[in-house]
């Protein structure tokens, strides 16, 4: 029986292959990569893209194998015209299987995030040299959203939990920082005065 749902699924492949655009897509890889064409950087994530297309076509061996192609995207900084040219070739398999849309999301939502970090790096140094109160709380802001954006990385990529957490617990001291400035100096402390936030346990569950 397994052997008869591989099979039908390589049929469905081969069936709705395009060469062109697989052929485009390796081009497009190259090109982000600075690599050539048979590189493995580039065929590895050729590899993963034929494998999210044989689980869209059913294969059983292959049904997450969208997640992997989506972490490698955003991992090696594929730009968002090479993660379109993806999609639409995956297209070709399931028009409306939502593991594509997952694929783009994590895909993008990851490019993004990773993008975003060297700016943030920068604007968290320069508000380091800041000489008031507010500049304090902004670079304890500014660096709490630095590890907060490498916990959300994490959770795309479903990294290790423990890293995911320490990185939180960073981010939340890096809050608590801030919020410390503004209670301290701030004319108008009760802004800052976040007691009432609750965090959740494992009882809400």
């Amino acid at each position: 029986m397994t052997h008869d749902l591989k099979a039908a699924a390589m049929q469905r492949y081969h069936d709705r292959f395009d060469a062109a655009q697989y052929n485009a897509i390796g081009e497009f890889l190259a090109s982000n990569l600075n690599a050539d064409r048979d590189e493995s950087r580039v065929v590895d994530i050729l590899v993963a893209l034929q494998n999210t297309a044989f689980g869209l076509c059913d294969h059983p061996d292959f049904a997450t194998a969208w997640h992997p192609l989506a972490v490698q995207c955003g991992q090696n900084f594929l730009s968002f015209h090479t993660v379109d040219a993806i999609r639409d070739f995956l297209r070709r398999f399931a028009l409306d299987d939502v593991r594509i849309d997952d694929f783009e999301a994590t895909a993008k939502g990851t490019l993004r995030a990773y993008s975003g970090l060297d700016d943030l790096k920068t604007a968290t140094a320069h508000a380091n040299g800041v000489h008031s109160w507010q500049g304090r709380m902004a670079y304890e802001l500014l660096a709490a959203v630095d590890y907060l954006t490498q916990t959300a990385i994490q959770l795309l990529a479903h990294g290790d939990e423990n890293y995911a957490r320490e990185k939180l617990h960073k981010g939340l001291n890096r809050i608590t920082g801030a919020l410390y400035e503004g209670i301290r100096h701030s004319e108008q402390p009760a802004l800052y005065n976040f007691k009432s936030t609750y965090f959740p346990d494992e009882r809400d569950r």
